[in-house]
């Protein structure tokens, strides 16, 4: 009997404690929720803000360049902030976050000096701290973690550069239907219609006296770094001529590979950041290409997207362009993938770098 006395008192404080530690373990792991989802909002938030941000200044780049006209270049810039939504909110831009001045090559390359004039460049500043016409961003659960807002603020300066540098990596589409037969050209493949296509790419590269490099990255169920920055297009010729199509189709790793070629060393800072991405099928592996597109969006790439063929996703790519600030194309046959192809290379041109 007293044994079976001891039993029991020795076994209910057990029970307590494992209640007490499973309470424990909620509360941290409800905390451990509330706080991936304030930083998954802060991330989405400072997208959104890079993006807002860098059309604005974009916009303020090319007023300035047709007009001269200070005031319309402010007139301007806050027109385009309004038109992107940043935390649920159209920004605004105050006066004096936009600064004009001329930016120069120097030793450690580009400076800006502000109001000097003549101007060739527009910096904007696009903020969301609590001095901001806005105010600081809520965030759904800091109070519970001893932070209760979110203070972004980014800069963007655009310059038109006298002698125009451009950094461009060709994602292309070596899925098994681009085994398939193109439109407009007989027996020819797809594979074949943009191999040619991409020749036509260099060619019109040739023609401009900007500066530029090239690089390839190829994508079906996976994707590959075909090749880093060059200033030798047939390399890249030779290395397409390798390529075997075949597998599923992922957008996502093509880009995230894209994103790579133009963030490593062999990129240049002074450079225009440009992805081609070209695809005649559907997403249909990997995460959203979407996603990927604004990661790219936040290092200040540039997406131009083209669809090949009538069978072509033309609504997710018109996306995956719009997270950049890029344009999409659509080419249902092999003729017109070669005018797209050289329409990229004039279109490009008129990108203003982003510092």
């Amino acid at each position: 009997m007293n044994t079976l006395t001891h039993f029991r008192l020795t076994q209910r404080p057990r029970r307590g404690a494992i209640a007490f530690l499973v309470l424990l373990l909620l509360v941290a792991l409800l905390a451990s929720a509330a706080f991936s989802v304030d930083v998954a909002y802060m991330h989405l938030t400072r997208a959104e803000l890079r993006r807002a941000t860098d059309a604005a200044a974009r916009a303020g780049m090319e007023t300035l360049h047709r007009t001269e006209d200070a005031d319309a270049v402010t007139k301007v810039v806050q027109q385009v902030a309004k038109r992107n939504v940043v935390a649920g909110a159209p920004l605004v831009i105050r006066e004096d976050q936009i600064v004009l001045g001329r930016g120069t090559q120097g030793r450690n390359g580009w400076e800006f000096t502000a109001w000097e004039e003549p101007y060739n460049s527009v910096r904007v500043v696009g903020s969301r701290a609590n001095e901001s016409a806005q105010g600081s961003v809520s965030l759904f659960f800091g109070k519970m973690l001893g932070t209760s807002e979110f203070e972004p603020v980014l800069e963007s300066t655009v310059m038109k550069d006298v002698a125009p540098k451009r950094d461009f990596v060709l994602v292309v589409d070596r899925s098994g239907s681009m085994g398939n037969a193109a439109a407009g050209r007989g027996r020819q493949s797809r594979w074949q219609a943009l191999r040619s296509a991409v020749g036509g790419f260099f060619t019109a590269l040739d023609l401009t006296q900007d500066d530029e490099l090239a690089g390839l990255a190829s994508y079906s169920s996976s994707s590959t770094i075909d090749h880093w920055l060059t200033d030798d297009p047939a390399s890249i010729q030779n290395r397409l001529g390798s390529i075997n199509v075949g597998g599923w189709t992922n957008i996502h790793s093509g880009v995230e590979n894209g994103t790579t070629v133009l963030s490593d060393s062999r990129a240049r800072d002074d450079a225009s950041q440009i992805m081609v991405v070209m695809t005649d099928g559907h997403h249909n592996r990997g995460p959203e290409p979407v996603q990927a597109a604004e990661v790219a969006a936040a290092k200040g790439i540039v997406i131009f997207t083209i669809t090949f063929g009538n069978g072509a996703d033309v609504k997710r790519m018109k996306a995956v362009a719009d997270a950049t600030g890029g344009k999409h194309y659509h080419a249902p046959t092999a003729a017109e993938l070669q005018e797209v192809f050289q329409q990229v290379v004039t279109d490009s041109a008129n990108l203003i770098f982003i510092r």
